[in-house]
């Protein structure tokens, strides 16, 4: 297959959900943001708790408090007396809600009398210590994952004062949460609006970064929505970033809770210039900002664990290719690398050099190491004029290449394809992207999980189609995978948000005729999943995000 072909084939599959807006290669080398398709819907699941408690003579279902008993100590600062000098500890009531129906933390409630600390385990696991709230009452949660947690569940609690302790007889509560794949809400944008990426913030709302319609060109935006209802919360509702034709390409948030947004912007001399700058929590610029020249495109975003950033994209080499360009600024606003190029060279045979066109699309920081998603088009075997998938890690400080450099493998007659998003897992890092056979006429989803080492752990190609791509990837508290893409169902492309790795579902963006993609995923923080991208309906493009249970 000719270089030329190999190259249309992965503009087709990035970077247009409708085929009919797919940008061809030159597009593409410009930078014309203003490609894509897109979704609607909406729909809920209503809270349900009744409150259960159990009191100084609790029901059968709790058993009687048990007797008084001493304790290992629990080391606590400054306790001098003896043992008839003490309080004796006791605990007069234990509420928890006795049912569960959506994800997030359980409240629970503590009465004693005489206790300097409260702790308690759930199904036997340790929770974070309870609060004192003043007047013998401490608070704390246990957490709720959705529907993975169904069934019943077991809290114990024991109040401590010195070395002496009362344990209360175990609780038991019941989690009976919506099925996995089932829709919360979805929420449309302005019309002619698009979504690229969203993150969860640790309070579970959602930001949602693309561009908005004014005067007929796109300009960069960022919105927060409610993770309740997906509601807009700030003030000015979506804020646009940019006077100037452009997007908003990849969003991350600081330990702070400050965003890193980058995007791509159309400068007075119609040459496109990535754009990398700080906000606040609220959506506001900082000053801080990474200097950048125009020439390169910027598509992933990550920040450390200091709050600096590190970002990754694409740009011509001068050689007649295309290399990987990263940029890199620290905490404290300092520019590191900007631009800093990487070539795909097979084996360290310099021959090969500048023959290799390498795309960047994502980038996550894991274990001090920045591995970056992407794709490489050349002579993979010598011989095969092909795209594949590649994951590099970087150096997080420099971004120099790290070893190994991981190239998608060869499956059958499925030899092309690339990486388009990924993210940390705790057995290593975990891409998602496409697989194509060797004319590109066939796709499909694929997930890998990748250890330090290099090696693939875990592979699952998804069902071939017309069309078929994943775009983004997110990783449950429990070790899941949920995948965000584009498959053609009917001969219509729908967004897709694929449970997988111990999660079984499938969700589609749209029904119908309307056409929609899903470009980016996230998990809020009891592993609930928002999907962000397009619907196109009556031919009118909207942004689409929405929440969908797990």
């Amino acid at each position: 297959m000719s270089r030329a072909r190999v190259m249309s084939l992965c503009m087709l599959f990035a970077f247009g959900a409708c085929v009919d807006h797919a940008p061809s290669w030159a597009d593409f080398v410009a930078n014309d943001m203003t490609a894509g398709t897109g979704e609607s819907g909406d729909g809920g699941a209503a809270e349900t708790t009744s409150p259960a408690s159990t009191s100084d003579e609790p029901s059968p279902a709790t058993g009687e408090p048990e007797d008084t008993t001493d304790a290992t100590s629990t080391g606590e600062a400054g306790s001098t007396a003896s043992d008839a000098e003490l309080v004796q500890p006791r605990i007069l009531a234990v509420d928890v809600p006795a049912k569960v129906h959506l994800a997030g933390p359980v409240p629970v409630t503590v009465t004693t009398e005489g206790a300097s600390l409260v702790r308690a385990t759930l199904d036997g696991a340790e929770l974070e210590l309870l609060t004192d709230q003043g007047g013998g009452v401490w608070t704390g949660a246990a957490p709720c994952y959705g529907a993975v947690d169904n069934g019943a569940h077991v809290l114990e609690v024991t109040a401590t004062r010195g070395p002496l302790a009362h344990v209360w007889p175990p609780v038991m509560f019941e989690v009976a949460a919506p099925a996995p794949g089932d829709l919360a809400w979805g929420r449309l944008g302005p019309s002619g609006s698009i979504s690229r990426r969203v993150v969860a913030t640790p309070e579970g709302d959602a930001i949602e970064v693309g561009a908005i319609l004014i005067d007929g060109a796109l300009r960069p935006s960022i919105r927060k929505r409610r993770g309740e209802d997906g509601a807009e919360i700030w003030a000015e509702g979506t804020i646009v970033l940019d006077s100037r034709e452009g997007a908003v390409d990849a969003v991350a948030l600081t330990p702070a809770g400050e965003i890193w947004v980058a995007m791509n912007v159309r400068q007075a001399d119609n040459k496109w210039r990535p754009r990398i700058l700080l906000l606040d929590a609220e959506g506001h610029e900082t000053g801080v900002e990474m200097p950048t020249d125009a020439g390169s495109t910027v598509r992933g975003i990550a920040s450390d664990d200091a709050g600096g950033c590190i970002a990754v994209g694409f740009g011509a080499s001068g050689y007649g290719d295309t290399d990987i360009k990263v940029w890199r600024m620290t905490a404290e606003g300092v520019a590191v690398v900007s631009a800093k190029g990487w070539d795909h060279v097979p084996n360290g045979n310099q021959a090969l050099k500048h023959t290799f066109d390498d795309l960047a699309f994502d980038v996550v920081i894991k274990g001090g190491t920045a591995w970056v998603a992407a794709a490489s088009a050349g002579e993979h075997d010598g011989v095969w004029m092909e795209s594949r998938g590649v994951l590099v890690p970087l150096d997080l400080e420099t971004g120099a290449r790290l070893d190994p450099v991981i190239v998608q493998e060869v499956s059958g007659g499925w030899r092309q394809g690339m990486y388009l998003g990924a993210a940390a897992h705790p057995d290593g890092v975990v891409v998602v992207g496409y697989g194509a056979t060797s004319d590109g006429t066939s796709q499909r989803i694929e997930l890998a999980l990748y250890d330090a080492s290099g090696a693939r752990i875990w592979w699952v190609p998804e069902a071939a189609a017309d069309v078929a791509y994943g775009t983004g990837v997110a990783v449950s508290a429990h070790g899941g995978v949920i995948a965000g893409g584009v498959v053609k169902v009917g001969g219509v492309l729908r967004g897709v948000v694929l449970g997988r790795k111990g999660l079984v579902y499938e969700h589609q963006f749209s029904s119908g005729l309307d056409a929609s993609a899903v470009y980016g995923v996230a998990v809020d923080p009891w592993d609930q999943v928002f999907p962000v991208g397009e619907l196109t309906s009556a031919g009118v493009r909207y942004a689409r995000a929405a929440l969908v249970r797990q």
